[in-house]
């Protein structure tokens, strides 16, 4: 006879706290002051959290300015805004986004001039198109214009018009690290640059930007990573942020191994004494690394079960992991919930040798988002 509850479910969760989300984002509103916007950047479906109930959660705290990468993002934000939000698209136009672009009035960022021509060509009918914006690369070496193609835009006046820009922005390299020097360098040539240009908005901080001090707030910051709860500088004991999101994996099956037992594929882990396994319903295809797989020297990834540390246990596989209960008070239950990320994001990015941006978005689609 079963004795699982009515509510078990095989699928993996992710839970996202959006009280927390509304205050990390009212936390940073209060540090940068009221003179300067906090933004948000909701690209790759608000960092896997899932734009849609993001975005309506973050313009209920009084976000009216959102950044995505693409038109097909900033569709899904508009709907779950309204129309009295600006949607920057920071990939820029492109011929097949149009009707993206003009039926949801969404902002594409220009960053050449290329992009420039192209928006100024497709604009030319339209009775009321879209604003934009003009990105200024000033060392990242990425989008942006930069400094020969922005001496053509300067001295196009007729162009620059027809773009209806207003809004300029920059990109921040180095900003987690305090001390670097290129921030300033970075800094000093987005105020000459913007300098060029009719007096308009200007944006420059991304999350760990936001800690540079008030010199790189301007009138727009756009935080990404510090809304979800991910640390964003070198120094997390100036951050404001608090943990969002925790990757919820069920209890699918309790099994002993012997002295001797292997277990997963390729065999690469043996027991070497008697121990109690949790095989839970999470895997590589649900955003657990591979990388946490336990190594000839031990444990690598870890999970939270009764409010524990557990190690991972042999190869994390496509929908599956094992963790080692052994040592927890009581034995864990089919259903019981196992936490990935929480607390322990930075953590657990660390194990994974990768950054908490990563584990966000690489969370699958067929996690169920589940906001509380």
């Amino acid at each position: 006879m079963s004795n699982l509850g009515p509510t078990y479910s095989t699928r993996p969760v992710l839970r996202v706290n959006l009280k927390t989300l509304k205050q990390n984002y009212m936390s940073l509103q209060k540090l940068v002051g009221k003179k300067t916007k906090v933004a948000a950047s909701v690209k790759a479906d608000a960092y896997g959290l899932g734009a849609h109930r993001v975005g309506r959660t973050l313009y209920g705290a009084g976000c009216r300015t959102f950044f995505v990468a693409t038109a097909g993002e900033g569709k899904i934000v508009r709907e779950a805004v309204g129309d009295n939000a600006s949607i920057y698209v920071l990939n820029g136009p492109a011929p097949r986004d149009l009707t993206l672009f003009f039926g949801s009035q969404l902002k594409p960022v220009i960053s050449s001039m290329i992009q420039a021509y192209a928006w100024a060509d497709a604009t030319k009918e339209v009775k009321r198109p879209p604003y934009s914006a003009v990105h200024i690369d000033t060392g990242l070496n990425r989008l942006g214009f930069p400094d020969d193609e922005f001496e053509k835009l300067v001295t196009n006046k007729k162009l620059f018009d027809r773009l209806k820009v207003d809004h300029v922005m920059s990109h921040l390299a180095c900003a987690p690290d305090k001390t670097s020097p290129f921030n300033r360098e970075q800094l000093q040539k987005f105020r000459k640059q913007s300098s060029r240009l009719p007096v308009l908005p200007l944006s420059f901080s991304n999350s760990a930007g936001i800690y540079l001090g008030d010199a790189y707030h301007f009138q727009l910051v756009r935080p990404g990573i510090s809304l979800y709860g991910g640390i964003a500088t070198d120094d997390p004991s100036q951050e404001v942020s608090q943990p969002v999101v925790s990757l919820m994996a069920p209890v699918l099956q309790l099994r002993y191994l012997q002295t001797g037992d292997k277990l997963g594929y390729n065999s690469t882990f043996v027991a070497k004494t008697e121990m109690l396994i949790a095989i839970v319903g999470a895997g590589y295809a649900d955003g657990i690394p591979v990388i946490w797989s336990s190594s000839d020297e031990g444990a690598v990834g870890h999970a939270t079960l009764q409010k524990r540390r557990v190690p991972i246990l042999g190869r994390v596989s496509m929908d599956l992991t094992a963790l080692d209960v052994t040592g927890l008070k009581k034995k864990p239950r089919i259903g019981d919930w196992a936490e990935f990320l929480g607390d322990n994001l930075e953590s657990d990015a660390h194990a994974a040798k990768t950054i908490n941006y990563e584990l966000l978005t690489n969370i699958g689609s067929r996690v169920r988002r589940e906001y509380v």
